[in-house]
């Protein structure tokens, strides 16, 4: 029995380190420490990653729908922590001269380089 201890304290002190740290999130290039799992997050929509996140959701959309969307700008932004991280943009984008809104989302593991489109839609 008192050799179970010296184990037991060293995995309480290894889980403890984990669940308080934002170490490994970081290391992964991972979600911030505050952002809930699951849930949606406010993100900056000048954030050089959600900009990034808003061309690559019109750059792909135009080839898959075959159309010439102009990307403007990202509107408004949010995160959601999952199996890597989805972002639903708003982003403000020319249709030949009419300017309107679309709703993305991107889902992003920066780890495996992996980036998806996974809904596009024009908003009304």
């Amino acid at each position: 029995m008192a050799s179970a201890f010296p184990h037991l304290l060293l995995l309480t002190t290894l889980a403890a380190i984990c669940l308080f740290s934002d170490v490994p999130s970081a290391a992964l290039g991972g979600r911030p420490k505050d952002a809930l799992v699951g849930g949606w997050s406010k993100a900056d929509p000048k954030d050089p990653e959600v900009v990034e996140n808003g061309k690559f959701a019109i750059d792909e959309h135009n080839k898959e729908a075959k159309t010439k969307l102009e990307f403007k700008t990202v509107v408004e932004a949010q995160e959601q922590v999952v199996a890597g991280t989805n972002y639903k943009i708003v982003i403000k984008a020319l249709d030949g001269t009419a300017s309107n809104l679309y709703e993305a989302i991107v889902w992003v593991k920066p780890w495996l380089k992996f980036k998806k489109l996974t809904s596009f839609r024009k908003l009304p």
